[in-house]
């Protein structure tokens, strides 16, 4: 367990190579797919699945052409997918405080319930103030059940030091079932 752990904070795959299995990864949010697209290339026996909206933008037709698999599905909609079919969710820049809080928690709650026992979930660039990651989000993200592997913030200061705003990456894992 270390050992995959290691691996995945090194950018590794977390299975074991020459197993056959293929992985199953979501990236919620891709833009035009270029964090899937690099990660699809470092990874054999991966299939990722790329969320995209089409805003301002012909994002889906750019990252099926990149040869990844697209959906178009909302922060707002269920995942469609099994429960513990995914091995990794990833999220860069989409989930953050400018969504409802409850929003926020169902969305979560739908990527803790298709994760497998064991999968990841890596949250990437979260940027809230300091005040509401002290008084909201980490309990949120307790509640949820995730496993904390890797948890660090640091300054947001495009708006100013005073507004005393944070990133936060976090990865975390969904408990293994005994």
């Amino acid at each position: 367990m270390r050992q995959r752990r290691a691996r995945l904070q090194d950018g590794a795959s977390p299975r074991n190579e020459g197993t056959g299995s293929v992985m199953i990864w979501l990236h919620i949010g891709g833009g035009s797919g270029t964090f899937a697209a690099r990660m699809r290339e470092r990874e054999r026996n991966v299939a990722i699945i790329t969320t995209s909206m089409n805003f301002d933008g012909t994002f889906n037709s750019f990252i099926a052409s990149r040869g990844l698999i697209l959906t178009h599905v909302s922060i707002s909609q269920w995942l469609p997918f099994f429960e513990n079919t995914l091995d990794i969710a990833h999220s860069m820049h989409v989930l953050s405080n400018w969504i409802p809080d409850s929003m926020l928690e169902f969305a979560l709650y739908d990527i803790y319930r298709v994760l497998r026992p064991g999968g990841f979930f890596w949250l990437d660039r979260f940027f809230c103030a300091r005040w509401q990651l002290d008084e909201m989000y980490m309990a949120m993200f307790d509640r949820v059940g995730f496993k904390r592997l890797r948890w660090n913030t640091g300054m947001k200061l495009d708006r100013g030091i005073q507004k005393n705003d944070q990133y936060f990456y976090a990865l975390l894992e969904k408990h293994i079932i005994p």
